[in-house]
């Protein structure tokens, strides 16, 4: 499992938030990136579903890097080894100067 900060992530990066659905209409990153909820991530599913073939880096961000470094034990446990967790998620995120969508 590899570590990142969110200045590392770029407008083209694979970012999946693992954040709750509340959590993420009331906050979110402004670059794309898809929402799945931990509480239903599927490692096998979402990479089937998004055409995931090991060579994509999947940037997993949550509120503060809990959640996402759980998301990554997952995929890892999958055999998808190519994954970063986003240090410090949205927090640093927004601390760093990212793009934060507000709602």
């Amino acid at each position: 499992m590899r570590f990142i900060k969110p200045r590392d992530l770029k407008a083209d990066s694979f970012i999946l938030d693992v954040r709750d659905v509340r959590e993420h209409s009331e906050e979110q990153l402004g670059y794309p990136h898809v929402l799945e909820p931990l509480k239903t991530l599927k490692p096998e599913i979402f990479i089937k579903e998004h055409d995931l073939n090991g060579t994509q880096t999947i940037n997993i961000i949550c509120t503060s890097g809990g959640r996402a470094s759980q998301a990554a034990q997952m995929f890892e446990n999958e055999g998808y080894d190519n994954v970063a967790v986003v240090i410090g998620g949205l927090i640093e995120a927004d601390y760093e100067g990212l793009p934060i969508i507000k709602n």
